[in-house]
């Protein structure tokens, strides 16, 4: 059972959905024209309005997301054995080229490097976004660790690509 919690990602138009005994109903509200006032008082709809303490800050965990018990531990056991695969094989690739001296050619450097970045997305990305989408989505971490995630996410994941465009334009 996956139950989502959480702002709607559309921020023009809110869809409020209500079930009673079986029957949905939807409304959808969306901002008054801009230039057509309604009136002497043309005030914004309140529900459309930012909360007091919104900030432009990234969110690590926006939908919270509950699993149940039997979901958790396959959601786990599946992003875990990938983790591990992948740590696994980069490593392997690694020690290959640092053993076998054919191997030590400089095309295959490249393969090392994208080995390297793909082990540091194992290392510093995947085991924190394991524990987040199993706990619901909710980041535990804290606010500056949340900022030093979101860098470091996007950092491996670009070394990684840049080195993917480098090794294209190699061979």
């Amino acid at each position: 059972m996956l139950v989502r919690i959480g702002p709607s990602p559309f921020s023009e138009q809110h869809l409020l959905a209500v079930e009673d005994s079986g029957q949905e109903y939807s409304t959808r509200k969306s901002p008054s024209a801009p230039f057509m006032p309604e009136g002497p008082s043309a005030s914004p709809e309140p529900d459309l309005l930012l909360p007091a303490n919104a900030t432009n800050a990234t969110d690590c965990g926006e939908d919270i997301l509950l699993y149940g018990d039997t979901e958790k531990v396959i959601i786990g056991t599946v992003l875990s054995v990938i983790t591990l695969l992948t740590i696994a094989g980069n490593s392997l690739v690694v020690i290959s080229v640092c053993i076998v001296k054919k191997l030590r050619q400089p095309s295959n450097y490249l393969v090392v490097s994208l080995a390297a970045a793909d082990l540091s997305v194992a290392f510093a990305v995947m085991p924190f976004v394991i524990i987040t989408d199993l706990v619901g989505g909710e980041w535990l971490f804290g606010e500056v660790f949340c900022n030093v995630f979101i860098a470091m996410d996007v950092m491996c994941c670009t070394a990684s690509i840049m080195t993917l465009c480098v090794i294209s334009v190699d061979r």
